[in-house]
């Protein structure tokens, strides 16, 4: 059935005999032609090349000009591919064969929005539609199409005729609470924006628009208590929108008044991870996503979550794919709210192609012109991670200090890692220190509990106590093998390898590719006189990439048995 929606149609048998067989091989070459570009378009389809999807498309689609179906492929990838004018243009060609069809209307509502041209958006979007996702985008577009033109009451209509789900009808109260706010009903606006509150939806937009509200209404004071709640609620991390708004109300400045376009880019932003990738529709998420910065392009959340989205659903991307997602990242300049989450964006791509110092320079930099609490621990944890404890410490020192006891009560996760810090530098007082401190915090903490009990067995220090709190992280995480492993080998410290073992052979189950589980569970075996076993187990823990000491380690057991290193 695929086949046939490439084949143009053609009737051959009412055609003179003469004329038949000359068509054909044109024919015959046509439609080879149309096939070719199709499967090359799939084929760069499922090797994420979205702009060699689109040429494909395209090709097939001016071979086939009637066929609906490879339209829609061509339209779709085009604006996936970021190329506004030739998905306006496959658009208009697909509504020259089919005037009602959704995409190419919605894709033409949204141009001519982002173009003022009011009269073009009422043409194309007040038609009803069964496509969900394209009839939810171009109500959107309307009903702020609506607002710019005065046209209240009918934008309150579109708007509360959102409600084909529970996410999208709370989203529409969304728009008429900051459409009754612009125009100054506040009574109207609280009205709906209590109804947003309740439902949990577009939290960020919601906080914003809110303070807004409140400030412009002069509750200034409740507008910054909003703002700083939703701060604590994040971490502590002003470094968004709403540590810029309450930087702007401590200033005595006015909070911004949005338009129109504005305001529909933040709508249209909010659905792709609030509804379409929590439904595992990323085209829905991608699409809701570029319709964003085509009406408002400098709205840097759609690019940055946009970047996000496509590093999240392509992880193989190609390299060409990649810098256009670096690009994304690096359009969001130093006076943006969403710059260092951009810049931190940068750095992983870094990261995970093993440019780590590139990667550190930019946190360092970032660090250095936007210090904050976020700041200072994403880079302490970059430092953390690549194991460099002596340049980590620092960080995790004025973390630690800038915290309350209260605040360390809640997130005692910046005095555990110093503790690691501290015992990876060889200063156990210190850790053991910070180890207690977390655990008076929180004492079912499981990895503090397991890290502890851990290192005072490898140490030889109380070790009833270790082992009260290696079986209390257990009870508290049964299914985590890193610390079954922990009790394993607390019994392999004290000789007693059959106890051990049991406990070592579970934890490999739970985490089957942890190099040091399977070297720890080789030593027991060859403990027990089951030295092939043994041999095997360190064999395969070479596979699973142990560090450089571990794999050293191995291979000395491997030529000279257990004994040829310190149990560790």
């Amino acid at each position: 059935m695929m086949l046939r929606s490439l084949l143009l149609a053609a009737c051959l048998t009412c055609l003179p005999i003469s004329s038949a067989r000359s068509a054909e091989p044109d024919l015959r070459t046509e439609r080879a032609r149309i096939l070719g570009d199709y499967l090359a378009g799939s084929y760069a389809r499922y090797l994420n090349d979205p702009k060699a999807q689109s040429r494909f498309y395209q090709d097939a689609f001016v071979l086939a000009p009637d066929d609906i179906r490879i339209g829609r492929l061509a339209l779709y990838s085009a604006l996936f591919a970021g190329d506004q004018a030739l998905a306006r243009e496959t658009a208009a060609r697909i509504l020259e064969t089919d005037p009602d069809e959704s995409m190419a209307r919605a894709i033409m509502s949204v141009d001519a929005f982002a173009r003022g041209r009011t009269a073009r958006v009422r043409k194309f979007a007040t038609k009803p539609t069964a496509d969900f996702t394209m009839g939810q985008a171009m109500k959107i577009v309307l009903g702020w199409t609506l607002v710019d033109e005065g046209k209240y009451a009918r934008a309150r209509e579109v708007f509360g005729d959102m409600g084909d789900s529970a996410y999208f009808g709370a989203l529409g109260q969304l728009q008429i609470a900051k459409m009754e706010a612009q125009q100054g009903n506040m009574s109207e606006a609280r009205k709906a924006f209590d109804l947003v509150a309740a439902s949990g939806v577009a939290p960020q937009e919601y906080t914003l628009a809110r303070a807004r509200f409140e400030a412009a209404s002069g509750d200034v004071q409740g507008a910054k208590a909003r703002l700083k709640a939703a701060i604590a609620d994040n971490g502590r991390a002003d470094i968004g929108p709403a540590g810029a708004y309450l930087r702007r109300l401590d200033a005595g400045k006015r909070l911004p008044r949005l338009s129109e376009k504005a305001q529909a880019a933040r709508a249209l932003t909010e659905p792709a991870f609030g509804f379409f990738v929590r439904r595992k529709s990323a085209d829905g998420a991608e699409t809701f996503l570029r319709f964003s910065r085509w009406i408002d392009p400098d709205y840097d959340l759609s690019a940055l979550w946009l970047g996000g989205l496509i590093e999240e659903t392509h992880p193989d991307i190609d390299p060409g794919t990649r810098d256009d997602v670096l690009e994304l990242y690096q359009s969001i300049d130093e006076r943006s709210s969403y710059f260092v989450n951009a810049q931190m964006s940068v750095a992983n791509i870094y990261f995970d192609q093993e440019e780590d110092e590139r990667a550190l320079v930019i946190l360092e930099a970032l660090a250095e012109s936007h210090p904050s609490y976020f700041t200072r621990e994403v880079l302490g944890r970059a430092r953390f991670f690549r194991e460099q404890w002596a340049e980590a410490l620092p960080f995790y020192d004025a973390l630690v200090e800038s915290l309350s006891s209260d605040e360390l009560r809640i997130n005692p996760e910046p005095l555990r890692l110093r503790g690691i810090i501290f015992e990876r530098l060889d200063r156990w007082s210190e850790a053991e220190a910070d180890f207690k401190r977390v655990l008076d915090y929180q004492p079912d903490d499981s990895q503090t509990l397991n890290y502890l009990g851990y290192t005072w067995v490898d140490r030889g220090e109380h070790l009833d106590e270790a082992f009260t709190l290696i079986e209390r992280a257990v009870e508290l995480e049964p299914e985590s093998g890193a610390i079954v492993d922990s009790l394993g080998w607390a019994h392999y410290k004290l000789g007693r390898y059959a106890e051990a073992k049991t406990h070592l052979e579970t934890a490999v189950l739970l985490t089957p590719y942890s190099a040091t589980i399977i070297d720890h569970l080789g030593d027991a075996y060859w403990r027990l006189g089951r030295k092939r076993e043994a041999t095997y187990q360190w064999q395969r823990a070479l596979e699973y990439d142990p560090t450089d000491e571990e794999r050293v380690a191995i291979q000395a057991k491997l030529d000279a048995g257990v004994d040829a290193v310190p149990a560790s």
